[in-house]
């Protein structure tokens, strides 16, 4: 298919998605399915065009979608693009092709569903990073994870979070100078040991992250391809 036919492609099916979501309920929870016409308008999108190799994810892609956007790699997994679903207050909800959601506080997952080990609740006493912008120094804070299957609640993770530098990330179709704050989890009963990466901007919004959720899943790379708006 040539480039010009995709494009035209990607406008038709586009208009699809927002008649099929103009018609749908917004879902109301994370725990329910993701909604039909969701499934089948990101399916054709999918099928039709986008292999979910990285060089088709492109600028002119997202730029067509009239939605926020991110996307997510799980381990070795070829990234997938997330749209934003709903917004409460500082949580916001993405949702996949295939059903997965992230909901996200302040750059951070907070709960999963449609993976076989779901994050369903975190806890912790400070959910963002101002007071480690510009400063050298480390906090410590204790978190909290729980999960579904198998069913463990308030697995206590010591996290150690710092501030390490400034970095110029190339994002998807710019680059933006962040502040880099690096976190190391750990639970020694376990042996679990891992380090997320957050890439925040001066407004303490996070562009970029690197983040182990549980013991039993790889890493999730995720990365703002449309900022949500205010």
């Amino acid at each position: 298919m040539t480039s010009w036919n995709k494009n035209m492609v990607l406008r038709f099916y586009l208009l699809i998605i927002f008649n099929l979501i103009l018609q749908s309920c917004s879902l109301d929870s994370i725990d329910r399915r993701i909604a039909p016409g969701y499934v089948e308008a990101f399916r054709t999108i999918k099928n039709s065009f986008i292999d979910l190799d990285n060089e088709l994810i492109t600028p002119e892609l997202i730029e067509n979608i009239p939605y926020a956007s991110l996307t997510l790699k799980i381990g070795r997994g070829a990234p997938g693009l997330l749209i934003l679903e709903s917004v409460d207050g500082n949580k916001q909800t993405w949702v996949s092709a295939d059903g997965v959601y992230l909901v996200l506080e302040k750059g951070r997952i907070i709960k999963t569903a449609g993976l076989f080990n779901n994050l369903v609740n975190f806890k912790t006493a400070k959910n963002d990073f101002a007071d480690l912008m510009d400063s050298k120094s480390f906090e410590t804070l204790i978190n909290y994870y729980s999960y579904d299957v198998p069913e463990l609640n308030d697995l206590r993770v010591v996290a150690k979070r710092q501030f390490i530098q400034m970095e110029q990330v190339k994002l998807l179709s710019f680059e933006k100078s962040l502040h880099l704050i690096d976190e190391n989890i750990s639970n020694d009963f376990i042996g679990w040991k891992r380090q997320n990466k957050f890439w925040v901007d001066d407004e303490n919004f996070i562009w970029k992250s690197e983040q182990f959720i549980s013991p039993k899943l790889p890493k999730f790379q995720i990365e703002i391809t449309k900022k949500p708006a205010r």
